[in-house]
């Protein structure tokens, strides 16, 4: 769970009972669940993956992606997360058939398995640049981008153990202007109607088990900047629409951006949303959502979808949003009146 410290404070264990000429009446005590955000906290561990094309066609958009870096690195930095990025190429899959697991290590500069740094944290001064380096992995990979093949062969594999770290929350950004089309041979085949690729739901499965996650309890999400629509596939001559990457980021969450839109804003709306997903607070019982009242370090936080919190059912968990997404070493309290008795 998302927190340091938790402690419930329950005011009243016991049913209030009193009598009426209409019977009995009962009414369930308040609870305040009290969140402690700090480093060693599930919300405040990521790991992020990001998986980049490195196909001839891509040189623009990974310097692209290095230009506005920033706009993604900087609210994590300022917020203090424990933040590890690490990056590979569409094309790392193939050491799997090529019996070269070597491939499968997380890339520096032009695709060089023995960068300097191939793991970035805060505890460098300059991961900015660092970063910056080891994303312009160079325009001399496989035409046969398999995103999802090379994400799962770069995180089973023992040269990049410890990266997904225990309560961590796990985001994979893939960068790419052909959809993925991951299947069982080392033949490229760019068809969705063969009978080798595989599923979308194969590798939610993956990513769930990696994590650690439940049904109610998702640590991990999947976005991509690609393209989603005609008028960006007429401006790239050897693209696709990344229709299967859409079906992944609809089932993890993710965001979707187009590599034709502004980065700094696709880069930034996907730091938002890692943040908001990261960052949820599980109650201890279910609420009445009427009763709910945040505060964050004695502040009261407006309910807003857009700047503020948001009550999901499915998690049963309070969602921050844009700049009232806690800093570390915030203390978080929600009162409600829960829904049933336990």
């Amino acid at each position: 769970m998302n927190w340091l410290r938790f402690s419930v404070l329950i005011l009243l264990n016991t049913l209030l009972v009193s009598c009426s000429k209409f019977g009995a009446q009962y009414a369930l005590a308040p609870e305040q669940n009290t969140f402690r955000q700090s480093a060693t906290a599930v919300s405040n561990k990521l790991d992020i993956l990001w998986v980049v094309d490195n196909s001839s066609s891509m040189g623009d958009d990974q310097q692209n992606l290095a230009n506005n870096f920033k706009s993604f690195i900087s609210s994590f930095v300022l917020k203090k997360y424990d933040f590890q990025l690490a990056v590979v190429p569409t094309d790392s899959y193939k050491g799997a058939f090529l019996g070269n697991p070597d491939t499968a290590r997380f890339r520096g500069k032009d695709g060089t398995t023995s960068p300097a740094v191939s793991v970035i944290t805060p505890l460098f001064e300059n991961a900015i640049e660092i970063f910056q380096d080891n994303v312009l992995q160079g325009a001399m990979g496989s035409g046969d981008e398999r995103a999802f093949q090379s994400m799962h062969y770069s995180l089973s594999s023992d040269l990049n153990s410890g990266f997904v770290r225990e309560n961590s929350f796990l985001a994979i950004i893939i960068v790419s202007d052909e959809d993925d089309f991951s299947h069982d041979s080392s033949e490229a085949v760019a068809e969705y109607d063969n009978p080798n690729l595989h599923s979308i739901s194969q590798y939610v499965s993956f990513l769930s088990d990696l994590t650690g996650s439940t049904p109610s309890i998702r640590r991990f999400s999947v976005s991509a900047m690609a393209i989603f629509d005609e008028s960006c596939l007429g401006a790239n001559e050897y693209g696709y629409l990344g229709i299967r990457y859409k079906e992944m980021i609809d089932a993890t969450g993710g965001i979707l951006g187009s590599i034709c839109d502004d980065f700094s804003s696709t880069l930034n709306a996907i730091q938002n949303r890692i943040a908001e997903l990261s960052t949820q607070f599980y109650l201890s019982r279910e609420p009445r959502q009427e009763s709910i009242v945040v505060a964050v370090d004695g502040t009261p936080v407006p309910r807003d979808l857009l700047n503020g919190w948001s009550y999901s059912s499915e998690s049963n968990s309070i969602v921050f949003h844009g700049s009232y997404i806690p800093a570390q070493d915030s203390i978080i309290k929600v009162n409600f009146d829960p829904l049933a008795a336990k």
